[in-house]
């Protein structure tokens, strides 16, 4: 028996995190200290940049990923997205309960939310192979 998963819960998910990634890469090259300040955290350019990397690197990932046909391939990179944003929403909370600050609150929410997406999505697409 042949079945089609919806791949748009998968690609809504892979594009809106690789477009929050790019958007963060910009603002920590772009904008060091303005970033730095949303945070708890001390402003380096040099950890900003790392910071960059790994969210253009992410990016490029998970919007290649998103442009694919192949629903495996979306499946296991929606499981990685969501390993992912847990430990990157854990250490903003760590942050957010810290102090309060812009970044970290909104970033603990963003990626607690993508992985409530991801799990969602996931289950869709379990219930669609029965």
């Amino acid at each position: 028996m042949e079945y089609r998963i919806r791949e748009w819960p998968f690609n809504t998910l892979l594009v809106a995190w690789a477009l929050a990634a790019i958007g963060s890469a910009i603002a920590h090259v772009v904008a060091p200290s303005w970033t730095a300040a949303g945070t708890n955290w001390p402003g380096s350019p040099h950890w900003q940049l790392e910071i960059a990397g790994f969210d253009s690197f992410g990016a490029i990932v998970f919007g290649w990923v998103a442009a694919q046909s192949q629903v495996g391939l979306k499946i296991r990179a929606t499981l990685l997205l969501c390993a992912l944003s847990s430990f990157l929403g854990l250490n903003h909370l760590s942050g957010w309960l810290e102090g309060p600050r812009i970044f970290h609150v909104v970033f603990t929410i963003a990626n607690f939310a993508a992985v409530a997406w991801g799990m969602v999505a996931l289950g869709m697409s379990r219930r669609q192979r029965r």
